[in-house]
């Protein structure tokens, strides 16, 4: 048999190795552009069901399976009659079974956001046309030569302005994204987030000694994973931990506004999840000639057909350097702007007055003015170093407001990156490839994690939803390995849709979520069978627990800080017990939960 496995992220390297596990005698090929790979380890059982786990780099000649052979090349195809994998190169990959993980690409924003101050002025310096063709005077073509030159002029300025404002539009999203962005935070001063899933979480948490100003189209933080009163409780943990800055000797934010309790609080949630899996590249290899972070790498724009690696996993704002504060006049304070997104971004010409834009305007054009080739220029036309002082990003908010950034992060959600499959594989409305209850979207191709929907889940697992995040691309790989070998009924894997579970930390706290922590699929159940309790202990290590209950029984839980609840919760959601009769008690520190199951 031979298996073959489209994907180096979580979903494909978990598929692969459990392939390789269960069939020893048979052919498993893993194709993937980058030969770094993502795996996952497990740091710690919380309970049953739930997994505390790890993010790790590997490379494949690392792993010891003497039947899995690297295949690096980018999936350009499926040969669904002659049962081959197509790559960019030409080479066909022979399968009996095809498993594609290959993972998701991040949104990014529209091109015409982007604005350029030439392109607008080449426009206004376009010749009319006449209805007559008359011979022209010699003053006549020395104009219109001159008008030529000038618009070849704008458009070399707006194309260096294009390219400003791409390098510094940041798509936070692999690896070598963070590295850069460690980079740029050595000289930013004010730094704007724009998304409010995971990675929009964490970056909020790690950019310290920075002023930031958080763009997120809800009405309050975290919308994929809380509703508001957990939104107020990590809103009050994020002043908290800004005052302790201010305590050690870093400056501390202004006191944040309340969230606005308007706005769709679940539109789109599935789109915002923390740490989606790792993306399959489309474009070409992306070499690296080892397992450590590329901290010197240049600047490259954030293209939707740029060359991604893989999701950056838990943790990685520890590599984020602390800002320069004191240095640079900021005021490290988190301005939340809720309920919009950019509708514009461009560079900011009126800073520092008419001298000033005068040398930036002549500095600019010392640039473009070079033929491609000479010093300083790339030879894509693009300037190797800008100009000393960068003009800052102006970005225009769907709300009308405007605001100026030195940089702008993007984590605005990811998209199944499928582009090279059949489009006779039927999609889900996510753009994922819908699949069986065997995680089949065609005989005999398999799909795993970002790449698969998996909507039969939502009449089979009453706890159980889909949410793209790396924990469940691990789950659904290595249960798409057990279909395509044949073995699932044995080895009850498809446990794992039974209860969603997640383990995460945000603002520095452990967070849990247990089934339908959220109300998912219950917004057509009667709103008096539905009760929600909430608790905040305070000390030292605050701590907040949330808890819905659907006629008495507990249909899911949100547990912030070290509570260590999670196998109590998990158990009365997989129980059903009814506990409705306890009402709030059933969150009262002194309560004894263990006595519910007596």
């Amino acid at each position: 048999m031979r298996y073959v496995v489209v994907g180096g992220g979580v979903a494909g390297v978990c598929c692969a190795e459990e392939l390789c596990r269960l069939c020893p005698q048979d052919s498993v090929a893993l194709v993937s552009a980058d030969r770094v790979l993502k795996g996952v380890s497990v740091v710690a059982r919380l309970s049953r069901t739930l997994e505390e786990l790890q993010l790790v780099e590997k490379r494949l000649d690392e792993l010891p399976y003497p039947n899995l052979r690297m295949v690096q090349g980018v999936a350009a195809g499926v040969d669904a009659a002659g049962k081959s994998l197509l790559l960019a190169s030409g080479e066909r990959v022979p399968y009996d079974k095809l498993c594609i993980c290959a993972g998701a690409r991040p949104k990014q924003l529209p091109a015409e956001a982007f604005v350029t101050s030439a392109a607008a002025a080449a426009a206004c310096t376009k010749p009319g046309s006449s209805g007559s063709v008359q011979p022209l005077t010699q003053q006549q073509q020395q104009q219109q030569q001159a008008g030529r030159e000038e618009r070849q002029q704008a458009e070399q300025r707006g194309g260096w302005e294009l390219e400003q404002m791409r390098q510094r539009v940041l798509t936070i999203r692999d690896t070598d994204s963070v590295a850069r962005l460690a980079q740029r935070l050595a000289s930013a001063r004010h730094v704007a987030v724009v998304g409010n899933g995971g990675i929009a979480l964490e970056l909020i948490s790690g950019l310290k000694g920075i002023d930031v100003t958080w763009v997120l189209k809800h009405g309050h933080i975290g919308d994929a994973f809380f509703d508001l009163d957990a939104a107020q409780f990590l809103l009050e943990e994020l002043q908290h931990q800004r005052r302790q800055q201010e305590g050690q000797g870093q400056p501390a934010p202004a006191e944040q506004p309340a969230p606005q309790q308007a706005g769709a609080q679940q539109a789109e949630a599935q789109q915002h999840g923390a740490q989606p899996e790792a993306v399959e590249q489309q474009t070409e290899p992306h070499r690296r000639p080892t397992q450590q972070p590329e901290t010197t790498q240049p600047e490259a724009a954030s293209s939707p057909g740029s060359v991604l690696g893989h999701a950056v996993g838990p943790r990685w704002v520890q590599q984020l350097p602390a800002g320069t504060a004191a240095l640079s006049g900021s005021t490290g304070r988190v301005d939340v702007e809720y309920g919009c997104e950019v509708a514009s971004v461009q560079l900011l010409r009126s800073q520092g007055g008419a001298a000033e834009q005068q040398t930036q305007q002549q500095e600019r054009e010392q640039h473009v003015g070079r033929p491609n080739g000479s010093d300083g220029l790339l030879s894509s036309g693009t300037p190797a170093s800008p100009p000393a002082a960068e003009p800052r990003l102006l970005l225009t908010l769907t709300n009308g407001k405007q605001l100026e950034a030195d940089l702008v992060l993007l984590a605005i959600g990811v998209t199944p990156a499928l582009g090279w499959v059949p489009a006779s594989m039927e999609r889900s409305k996510d753009g994922g490839l819908r699949v069986n209850r065997h995680m089949q979207c065609s005989d005999p191709v398999y799909a795993a994690g970002d790449s698969a929907a998996c909507e039969w889940a939502a009449s089979e697992s009453a706890h159980w939803f889909q949410m793209r995040l790396w924990s469940q691309a691990r789950s659904m790989g290595i249960y798409a390995a057990h279909c395509m070998a044949g073995v699932q009924d044995q080895t009850g894997a498809d446990m794992a849709f039974e209860l969603f579970t997640h383990v995460t930390h945000f603002l520095g706290k452990k967070v849990v979520l247990l089934g339908l922590y959220n109300g998912q699929r219950l917004q057509e159940e009667p709103a008096q069978d539905i009760a929600v309790y909430s608790r905040v202990t305070e000390g030292p290590e605050r701590t907040f627990v949330r808890v819905l209950l659907l006629r008495g029984r507990v249909q899911g839980a949100v547990l912030i800080g070290d509570t260590d609840l999670e196998e109590t919760f998990e158990n009365l959601i997989m129980d059903q017990l009814d506990v409705g009769a306890y009402g709030p008690a059933l969150l009262d520190p002194d309560f004894e939960l263990d006595h519910v199951f007596d």
